[in-house]
């Protein structure tokens, strides 16, 4: 049941367009490069895997001599003797192998350290998705606020071509001077631009999320309402323990752990054995050359133990373990981090919904004032400038109203993915 509801949270959380757009980033080309590179370091386990193995070598070598090999003996009391020690052709085919014993735990330690950089990875991926949903979101609500705003602003231009025909029926009842007329005019020239500048913002942020997710969001967005938001300490432990980016530093930690252990590795004996099947001749029958053995295989014990380096062990080790002590305190910095981002994101957020408040209050004050304005300006009492002025007014205070609803909403957001993406998406 459980995992059920796991897998229901990104259809709960998410729907339409923005259920596309997250859906868009999973497969997007950044993702898909992060997954690939985590398939290379897995490859790279097996690499270090295969040392534990032997390694079997096939080794064929046919060689032509200029002269064939001579060698000179002086004795006493006697002419210098030359004589062949071989010939000129000479082939040998030999299957040799080397299997390590005992590496001083290297290759244990290669192996568990390759496995944690694929954890890695794979944190990496998660971590960059999560930065993508957020980066997208604050996209998604700012698209939202700015078609909102150019609703509005529509409607202003509306009002004003109604104020406009007025107007002139009241310039042409000699009620109102022809400059009242040209003021909304030049009113509604400048809120035509205000709407032009909101479309070309609206169009820059659409491009920048078809770039990040593949999709290309309408103009009809809608904000979904979050329940079940957790409060500031349950949200601050959460993420304490779920955080990508913070269990990459975990693993970090981890990886210097096993880089110190390689290091010391090296004060240790290397113990190897090798052997080989080994046939050589003067022809491809590999029979011998009458000079040597035609059988020279083989099996050995090999024993290898660096005494003295000029302290580069001793060095490197030291150099692992100072590693794991400026990763402990990064980490125990960035923990610090994550809290303090958290609760900063509370205290906006509970600026964002005293703001919210405030601006539907003014949304109905303005609204009043400007079916007060337009009354008054239909019977002369009021000037051309007081109602354009008043029909802008309105728009803004709209635009205002959905402004704060959608910095409400990326917010909420943001605090969710502050915790990570473990059981969320």
């Amino acid at each position: 049941m459980k995992k059920m509801i796991i897998l229901l949270l990104p259809v709960l959380m998410f729907s339409g367009e923005l259920a596309n757009i997250i859906q868009g980033i999973d497969n997007s080309l950044l993702v898909k490069s992060s997954k690939i590179k985590t398939k290379a370091l897995k490859k790279m386990v097996g690499v270090y895997e295969g040392k534990n193995y032997p390694s079997i070598d096939l080794d064929f070598k046919a060689i032509r001599l200029k002269d064939t090999p001579t060698a000179t003996f002086v004795l006493p009391l006697m002419p210098p003797i030359t004589t062949p020690v071989g010939t000129k052709s000479n082939v040998s085919l030999g299957l040799g192998f080397t299997y390590p014993i005992f590496t001083g735990y290297a290759i244990t330690n290669m192996v568990e350290k390759a496995k944690l950089e694929v954890v890695k990875s794979k944190l990496k991926t998660k971590n960059l998705k999560r930065e993508l949903y957020l980066k997208s979101i604050m996209l998604y609500s700012n698209i939202y606020a700015l078609s909102k705003a150019i609703n509005a602003t529509k409607e202003a231009i509306k009002a004003l071509d109604i104020s406009l025909k007025k107007a002139n029926k009241l310039y042409k009842n000699d009620l109102i001077n022809l400059s009242e007329v040209y003021n909304i005019k030049a009113k509604k020239y400048d809120v035509t631009a205000t709407l032009e500048t909101l479309k070309a913002k609206r169009n820059l942020l659409v491009n920048t999320l078809f770039y990040i997710s593949g999709v290309k969001v309408g103009k009809d967005l809608k904000l979904i309402k979050l329940t079940g938001f957790k409060k500031e300490k349950s949200t601050i432990k959460y993420a304490l323990q779920n955080r990508e980016d913070l269990n990459i530093l975990k693993k970090e930690l981890d990886i210097s752990e096993k880089e110190i252990k390689l290091a010391k590795s090296k004060f240790y004996p290397t113990v190897a054995i090798m052997g080989g099947i080994k046939k050589q001749g003067d022809s491809l029958r590999l029979n011998g050359n009458g000079y040597s053995n035609a059988d020279e295989s083989y099996i050995a014990l090999g024993v290898k133990w660096n005494i003295f380096d000029g302290f580069a062990k001793d060095k490197q080790a030291e150099a692992a373990r100072l590693k794991k002590e400026a990763t402990l305190l990064y980490l125990n910095d960035y923990k610090q981090k994550i809290k303090t981002n958290i609760e900063n994101s509370f205290f906006v957020l509970s600026s964002l919904k005293s703001k919210l408040s405030a601006a539907k209050e003014q949304l109905k004050s303005q609204e009043e004032y400007c079916k007060l304005v337009k009354g008054r300006f239909e019977n002369a009492l009021s000037s051309a400038d007081e109602l354009s002025r008043a029909i802008a007014s309105l728009a803004k205070a709209k635009a205002n109203v959905q402004q704060y609803k959608a910095k409400i909403f990326f917010q909420k957001y943001k605090i969710i993915l502050q915790t990570g993406l473990k059981e969320k998406f």
